[in-house]
């Protein structure tokens, strides 16, 4: 265990979340030369609540990563793949629940986050297009989980790239070259989720290499499965509170006119860049000490905590 070994977990995780705050400014930019406060507040909210509902489901990406390190520590490949499949289904079934509720989502939002009838009515169009990516989205929590847990970060790193990359360029299409306004905004996040969950399996391709990761059996074995509910209820508390204190700022601000919101939007990005920043050694912290806890070492893993804790 080196500092070395640290950092190169570490440090394409922190380049590939760089990248996600960048998307948000750029969506605020693209929707700004609108020249109108409402649609920077619209996108504002609709990707917030979003954001929200799926970082309920976050512990997918959290408690992938630690299961599938422990699996790999332990020198256990086929539950490996097993784990990955388990995540993937619950991700299927979280996403088409989220699509079929859209209509009670919406409502419950802007109940608790009253605006204007301009900010209401654009993010209820930018949340009718992006809820459909919900299965894309919640799916790459896990695919994301499954590479950080092997150190393949560089792979973390290409897969946002693209999905950034991606959403950007269409950005700059549909809202500036088309005129889709709000809309184009959620129709390029949308083309960038699905695409990217397919590269995303690519990427994932080792875990599919046997049989074990559809081998029934040991995929729904009552064991594992409640192994992997009592890892991920907790990690799914933890989110929900943390997603309340950070969805409130938006939420309050709605409460003080467009153009308080619009700030807060921006606001935010610069919050999010140094959370994002510091999530790199977090991930490097969950794959070794995971990878220490399967192999039964407990010298390597207080020194996995130490090292990623150093560099954080």
């Amino acid at each position: 265990m080196t500092h070395g070994r640290v950092l190169r977990i570490a440090v394409p995780i922190v380049l590939a979340n760089a990248t996600i705050p960048i998307l948000g400014l750029v969506d605020t930019g693209v929707v700004g030369q609108m020249g109108e406060a409402a649609p920077i507040g619209a996108v504002g909210v609709g990707a917030v609540v979003l954001a929200a509902v799926y970082w309920i489901f976050g512990f997918l990406r959290m408690g992938t990563t630690g299961l599938v390190a422990q699996a790999a520590g332990a020198r256990d490949p086929a539950e490996t793949g097993a784990i990955l499949t388990r995540a993937l289904m619950i991700a299927g079934l979280a996403g088409i629940t989220l699509i079929a509720l859209q209509g009670p989502l919406a409502w419950a939002a802007f109940r608790l986050a009253p605006a204007s009838d301009a900010v209401e009515g654009l993010a209820r169009a930018y949340l009718e297009i992006r809820i459909w990516g919900a299965p894309a989205t919640i799916a790459l929590y896990a695919v994301t989980g499954w590479l950080i847990a092997t150190e393949r970060t560089r792979g973390v790193l290409g897969l946002q790239l693209w999905i950034n990359g991606l959403n950007i360029g269409l950005d700059l299409w549909f809202v500036l070259g088309l005129g889709w306004g709000v809309q184009g905004v959620a129709a390029a996040t949308l083309v960038a989720e699905w695409t990217g969950l397919v590269l995303g399996l690519w990427l994932c391709r080792a875990a599919f290499a046997g049989a074990a990761w559809r081998d029934w059996a040991r995929v729904l074995d009552p064991v594992r499965l409640r192994r992997m509910v009592a890892v991920n209820t907790d990690i799914m508390i933890r989110s929900v509170l943390l997603q309340g204190s950070i969805v409130s700022f938006v939420f309050m601000g709605a409460g003080f006119g467009d153009v308080a919101l619009a700030a807060n939007q921006v606001l935010l990005q610069f919050l999010h860049v140094a959370a994002y920043a510091l999530d790199g050694f977090a991930f490097a912290a969950e794959a070794l000490v995971g990878q220490a806890v399967g192999a039964g070492q407990v010298a390597r893993l207080r020194r996995a905590g130490r090292l990623a804790s150093l560099w954080g």
